[in-house]
């Protein structure tokens, strides 16, 4: 089989992923979903003022994604480079192209976009039942300013009548880069963890989810022997500079991390394609 793309072909992938999809991903979905609700029922018979704010359950939802996210390459294509069980995957009559857009196509798109659309559903029918949920998710979901908002009260980074703070970070933390920022990154951990069930046989989610932790804490061990270097200049930085300091900081990372989103991604997803051209049965 060439590595063409033929529109007939790859109707046929995404028909035959398609069935994968929902015998595979559907309880994941299921549970993802009945946690808010069971959130819901806890919240309901707790005494006293069980109220949640939308902000809050915005921020459940997006841990939930994340997970479905996480598992979908796993549970979807598990035995697509298992040297066995693997067969039927490779013998399917498509080129190595067409199984990646089907591959991308479901873990990238359907799994993320399916999940966020139920759990909003669920989180209205919920409101609009009553009880313990206040406003409706969806009309403020889209609205990261007032989510950076929220995180830097719950955080304790400003006062929740801190507007000018507020104002002023939000000039650099524009609603266009928040959202792309939101986008490209949901994207690299989708495009990661497609290439570690490419690479790893077994426990991929797993080794996948520890190479990560590892590059963390290798991350953050520089980031604090910087910081402790540099500790005596950061001690003399008067008010006014520190302030100017983290408005760059923040301008400078925000950008960056569009970057090192967007070329991650690309990179994991040549490396997945790459594997399945190249993969052995």
């Amino acid at each position: 089989m060439n590595n063409t793309l033929d529109i007939s072909r790859l109707g046929k992938v995404i028909k035959h992923d398609a069935m994968s999809f929902f015998q595979n991903l559907s309880l994941a979905l299921i549970v993802l979903w009945a946690i808010p609700v069971a959130i819901w029922l806890f919240s309901s018979l707790t005494p006293g003022d069980g109220h949640m704010e939308t902000l809050s359950r915005i921020s459940i939802i997006g841990t939930l994604l994340k997970i479905i996210i996480i598992l979908a390459p796993a549970r979807l294509y598990k035995y697509c480079n298992d040297s066995r069980k693997g067969i039927g995957y490779a013998m399917l009559p498509a080129s190595s192209l067409e199984k990646f857009i089907s591959m991308v196509f479901y873990c990238v798109i359907v799994a993320p976009v399916l999940y966020l659309a139920g759990a909003l559903a669920v989180d209205s029918v919920l409101t609009l039942i009553g009880g313990p949920y206040e406003g409706f998710a969806i009309t403020e979901y889209f609205d990261k300013l007032a989510q950076l908002k929220h995180f830097g009260v719950e955080s304790g980074f400003m006062l929740d009548g801190d507007y000018p703070v507020y104002e002023d970070y939000a000039k650099i933390l524009s609603p266009t880069v928040l959202v792309l920022s939101n986008i490209l990154g949901l994207l690299m951990l989708s495009t990661v963890f497609m290439f570690g069930n490419m690479v790893f046989k077994k426990r991929k989610t797993g080794k996948m989810i520890g190479i990560l932790v590892l590059l963390f804490i290798v991350f953050m061990i520089v980031m604090v022997n910087y910081v402790s270097n540099h500790e005596q200049y950061f001690q003399q930085m008067c008010e006014e500079n520190a302030a100017a300091f983290f408005k760059r900081l923040i301008y400078f990372t925000s950008r960056a991390s569009l970057v090192i989103e967007a070329v991650v991604s690309v990179v994991m997803l040549w490396l997945t394609y790459y594997k399945i051209k190249t993969q052995k049965y």
